[in-house]
C-alpha cells in the first residue's frame, strides 16, 4: 500500500520502453528543472494543451512557494536530473474534497505509460488525504488524454471554458478513502 512517505522518497516506475523513472513529490530545489521542463520538454502544442497561463519563471516561482502547502500534491517524474513529467492536484475552494488535477508529460515520453503512472499516484495520494474524488478539465479535441482518463474511470460531467473543454470526474468509493 502506498504511503505519503513513498511519495516523498519516490517510486520507481517502468515505462513501456523498459526505461525506469523516479516519480516523487516536488521539492523546493526542483524549480530550475521544472522551468526547463516547461520551456524545453513541452512543444508549443503540448504547452497549450496543458495550460492557458504562460509557463514561465513566475509560474515556477509560485509552484516553489507552495511546496509545503497542505492543499496541493505535486509530483515530478525524473529521468536522471531531467523532469519528464509533472502532475498535481489542488483542492478547490467550493469543492474542497474534489481537488482539480493537471498533468503534463514531455513530448519525447508521451505514449509510454508515464501519464498513467503519474495519474495513478495522484489518485492514491488523494485517497490517502481523504478526498471524495478528483476533477480535471481537458480540451475536447485531446482524444489521447480523454482515452487515458476514461481508462482510469473518469466520467464526463459537463463543459468548461465556453464549451472548449470537458469537465471529467473520478469519484472514489467510501471504502477507498
Amino acid at each position: 500500500m502506498l504511503t505519503m512517505l513513498d511519495l516523498e522518497l519516490g517510486v520507481w516506475v517502468n515505462l513501456r520502453d523498459g526505461e525506469r523513472v523516479l516519480i516523487r513529490k516536488f521539492r523546493r530545489t526542483d524549480g530550475d528543472a521544472l522551468y526547463e521542463f516547461f520551456t524545453k520538454g513541452l512543444s508549443p502544442q503540448s504547452q497549450r494543451l496543458y495550460s492557458l497561463q504562460p509557463l514561465d519563471r513566475s509560474l515556477v516561482n509560485t509552484v516553489v512557494s507552495e511546496v509545503d502547502a497542505p492543499d496541493v500534491l505535486r509530483l515530478v517524474a525524473f529521468k536522471g536530473d531531467r523532469i519528464i513529467g509533472y502532475a498535481y492536484w489542488r483542492q478547490q475552494l467550493l469543492k474542497p474534497k474534489m481537488p482539480l488535477l493537471s498533468i503534463a508529460v514531455a513530448d519525447d515520453h508521451q505514449g509510454l505509460g508515464l501519464g498513467q503512472a503519474l495519474m495513478e499516484l495522484l489518485i492514491e495520494g488523494a485517497k490517502l488525504k481523504g478526498m471524495e474524488g478528483i476533477e480535471l478539465h481537458v480540451f475536447k479535441h485531446n482524444r489521447r488524454a480523454i482515452t487515458l482518463y476514461r481508462k482510469l474511470g473518469f466520467e464526463i460531467v459537463g463543459d468548461y471554458d465556453s464549451g472548449r473543454q470537458w469537465i471529467m470526474v473520478l469519484r472514489f468509493d467510501r471504502s477507498e478513502r
